[in-house]
């Protein structure tokens, strides 16, 4: 444990009683602060466990391209910051490139193509970076595409390999923060539970196995 001085945090809106709180750091990271001013970072889930999606998914197979493209059904406000903006989504596969069409409720300035990312924090303690490929957009409630890749690794000529590897551990471990960071501004996403999405932290792991599945 630390002195809480040693970071700045933002609060989350998610009590654990009155005597300590979960919080947000400015790195990303899910905290417990504790009534006497001293905190802990939970402890990281190392060890994989197995789940069955229950996401639906559509399979379009171009006759003249030869490609086959797989769409998952879409999560509506499966994630939500301190100030109730969410966040909605699905996958889409086209053959082996995979990539997830994310909506904003809020406004972070622009979602661009050139500078925009997406960092998901998974429960075994690793950040996954995705660059948005999409075209830039500006204002409220926004779509942008992400692939689970650096711009540095776009440029990879074993992209590929990367790619796997980054979807693999997308499939092993929930979620347990998002941070997206537009031109303006920047949004840290926590899982938001409902009668629809009752498992939210699994959004990744559900619609990567539906469309290995297919």
């Amino acid at each position: 444990m630390k002195n809480l001085f040693l970071v700045s945090i933002f609060l989350s809106l998610t009590l654990n009683a009155v005597s300590q709180i979960q919080a947000i750091t400015e790195n990303g990271d899910t905290i417990t602060v504790f009534e006497n001013g001293t905190w802990e970072k939970p402890k990281s889930a190392k060890e994989v466990t197995y789940i069955n999606s229950t996401v639906k998914a559509t399979v379009e197979v171009d006759e003249f391209e030869k490609t086959k493209k797989i769409t998952t059904e879409r999560w509506s406000r499966f994630g939500v910051n301190n100030l109730s903006k969410t966040i909605s989504g699905y996958l889409i596969r086209v053959d082996d490139l995979t990539v997830f069409s994310i909506t904003y409720s809020g406004d972070l300035g622009c979602l661009s193509e050139y500078s925009t990312t997406m960092k998901v924090k998974l429960t075994n303690g690793n950040v996954i970076e995705f660059a948005q490929i999409s075209d830039t957009k500006c204002g409220e409630n926004e779509t942008a595409k992400f692939i689970p890749l650096t711009r540095d690794q776009l440029k990879d000529e074993d992209f590929q390999s990367i790619l796997e590897e980054n979807l693999e551990q997308l499939k092993q471990f929930d979620w347990e923060t998002i941070r997206i960071k537009g031109s303006e501004y920047y949004t840290d996403i926590s899982p938001k539970k409902s009668g629809k999405v009752p498992n939210p932290e699994q959004f990744f792991r559900q619609h990567i196995i539906a469309a290995d599945n297919q």
